[in-house]
């Protein structure tokens, strides 16, 4: 959504509507894939056993914390995509995945976490009218519809050729925003990193060629014609 927008106002193109068309994708596809996967029984266990709740000393959990901090702030100055998020992920992931500490959230922490970033996703329908939804509810179906035939007809062709579990192929390929797709990962205990990476990747690739595409068959906002300077009293241009 992000670089959307950007190139929405950079070619000039309806900003609100860009945005109403991007949100509705987005909570259709929340809406959609947890319902298509219990429909078809593809609901799955946790990846991996989980640690006792508040697993490790209070130090690992401040070095845990300061760790994570520190790389999301990292990411977030390097403007790379999902900084904060991935920053904190990628600063754990070191930590824990080399054995420098053995720690892990309290349960109360990350479930406050998660109900937060689904609050912060739920907020960008701030000061939008239902008459302003419905209005844009057809670009918005066939956004969806588009983009999860896409999705999902390279998704099954992964999970044909791989033996990868489909409900972590699916959530992965779904074309969603990266912290919407990583809260819902978690919610379905599926495999963050797995999840996570395909949709770091996603954004780059799909940054890249928006703009591309936007440029190439929007074209420029054209700047009005600027008008000479005229004395006053006079009604026609000067030559």
């Amino acid at each position: 959504m992000a670089p959307a927008m950007a190139l929405a106002a950079e070619l000039g193109a309806d900003l609100r509507g860009i945005a109403i068309v991007q949100v509705m994708r987005v909570l259709l596809i929340v809406l959609d894939v947890p319902a298509g996967l219990a429909a078809f029984g593809l609901a799955v266990t946790p990846v991996a056993p989980l640690r006792a709740a508040g697993a490790g000393s209070f130090t690992q959990l401040a070095i845990l914390a300061i760790a994570s901090t520190g790389s999301a702030l990292a990411m977030l100055r390097l403007r790379f995509p999902g900084g904060l998020m991935f920053g904190a992920m990628f600063g754990a992931a070191v930590l824990n995945g080399s054995g420098l500490v053995h720690a892990s959230l309290p349960w109360w922490l990350g479930s406050a976490a998660v109900v937060t970033l689904g609050a912060v996703a739920g907020a960008r329908f701030a000061n939008t009218g239902l008459r302003m939804l419905l209005s844009y509810l057809g670009a918005a179906l066939g956004s969806f519809a588009v983009a999860g035939l896409v999705a999902a007809a390279f998704a099954l062709l992964v999970a044909a050729l791989l033996p990868l579990r489909i409900a972590d192929v699916i959530v992965a390929f779904a074309p969603g925003a990266q912290d919407t797709m990583m809260v819902l990962a978690l919610t379905l205990s599926l495999d963050p990193i797995y999840v996570g990476a395909h949709h770091l990747v996603r954004f780059l690739v799909v940054s890249l060629a928006i703009a591309v595409a936007a440029r190439r068959f929007g074209g420029r906002k054209r700047a009005p014609a600027r008008r000479r300077w005229q004395r006053p009293g006079r009604g026609a241009f000067d030559d």
